[in-house]
């Protein structure tokens, strides 16, 4: 098992509070997207997703994060190629315009069978709705885009939640 980290910046102001989750978000042949978790903050949303893939759909999620081993021309030795991959795409619709979500940081999981990636979003501002419309894809992998519509808390109950440190 594997568990996402989080690190709060040495400046971190609040604790958040839990927003929603966990949810699936999209589950195709082969390729499986789970929200872990939406913690809230005053700046916006943290959204905490992973990606199981296996059997092809792993072989070209691991595609996405490696590269063939390059010679140099100078030295003659071997070192890591350059990858083109894309990362998991999530997208937010709000006023019928995709907003695309940033991504934070991210690590990986491998073994034989499967290829595993967790992913940290941040979507700034904090909404002022509790209609969360999520749409994920990877069409490098096999996941064409799919939405899913998420029921947040009411926005001042959220807010209100947010726990501050001292």
């Amino acid at each position: 098992m594997v568990w996402y980290q989080r690190f709060m910046p040495p400046d971190a102001k609040e604790l958040g509070a839990i927003a929603h989750g966990p949810t699936l978000l999209a589950q195709v042949d082969g390729v499986t997207v789970g929200l872990r978790s939406i913690v809230a903050y005053e700046s916006g949303l943290e959204l905490a997703v992973v990606v199981v893939a296996t059997g092809v759909h792993a072989d070209a999620l691991l595609r996405q994060y490696t590269a063939p081993t390059v010679i140099d021309p100078e030295t003659g030795r071997r070192r890591p190629g350059e990858t083109n991959g894309r990362p998991l795409r999530l997208r937010a619709l709000e006023d019928s315009v995709l907003q695309p979500i940033r991504h934070r940081d991210g690590q990986g999981y491998v073994n034989s069978e499967i290829q595993q990636r967790e992913y940290l979003f941040e979507l700034t501002p904090l909404p002022d709705t509790e209609d969360l419309p999520l749409i994920a894809e990877w069409p490098e992998i096999g996941l064409e885009p799919v939405t899913t519509h998420l029921k947040l808390p009411p926005p001042a109950v959220l807010a209100a939640a947010i726990i501050p440190l001292p």
